[in-house]
């Protein structure tokens, strides 16, 4: 079986969804159509802009698009719905030109200043000798518990199942060796700043 090709001639032109009328005829059935949901369309605007300024100015440009697009409009179908989705690919519009005006303005705008040098905490300076000595002075329930989370890895359950405990105890226990740790080496880091 062969194929062959038909040419179909030249392109038509789509026909508008209304009957070509007159521009007076086109403008009044488009400004009782406004008329009739105006009410609503603001009501829509105002809830998306959040303010009564805005709102007006989106409902201008909403009309303004669906004049344009008027045409396109199938006579018996929601027109309610129509200018809705009209109003609310305008508000999209307007949201991300403004977000985009605002990241240039504030790219530009900004001038940071330089951080505050700030002197680091006394433990940054706590050698890893120095804290195996402060983990192994640390008395052996809180030890073993901090070991078996710090080093090892392993969860509360996990370390509550080893050890034969509760894992309230377990996370308990873990709160107050690392305390007594802390207290442990902001000592030795302050008899280093003091020799």
């Amino acid at each position: 079986m062969r194929l062959v090709r038909v040419d179909p001639g030249p392109v038509a032109r789509a026909e508008p969804r209304v009957a070509l009328a007159p521009a007076r005829d086109l403008r009044a059935a488009f400004d009782a159509l406004v008329r009739e949901h105006q009410t609503a369309v603001h009501a829509f605007a105002t809830r998306l802009c959040g303010s009564s300024s805005d709102a007006r100015d989106l409902v201008q440009d909403t009309h303004e698009r669906a004049f344009r697009r008027f045409e396109t409009f199938v006579p018996g179908t929601n027109a309610r719905a129509w200018l809705f989705t009209i109003l609310h690919r305008a508000f999209i519009d307007r949201c991300r030109r403004r977000a985009a005006e605002r990241r240039v303005d504030c790219i530009d705008d900004v001038q940071l200043a330089a951080p505050e040098p700030t002197t680091p905490p006394a433990w940054a300076n706590v050698s890893s000798e120095q804290l195996a000595q402060a983990i192994a002075s640390l008395e052996d329930e809180f030890r073993s518990v901090y070991r078996l989370y710090a080093i090892e890895s392993l969860s509360y359950q996990e370390i509550a199942t080893r050890l034969g405990l509760p894992v309230n105890t377990v996370g308990t226990r873990l709160g107050r060796a690392r305390r007594k740790l802390r207290a442990l080496l902001e000592a030795v880091a302050q008899n280093e700043v003091e020799t």
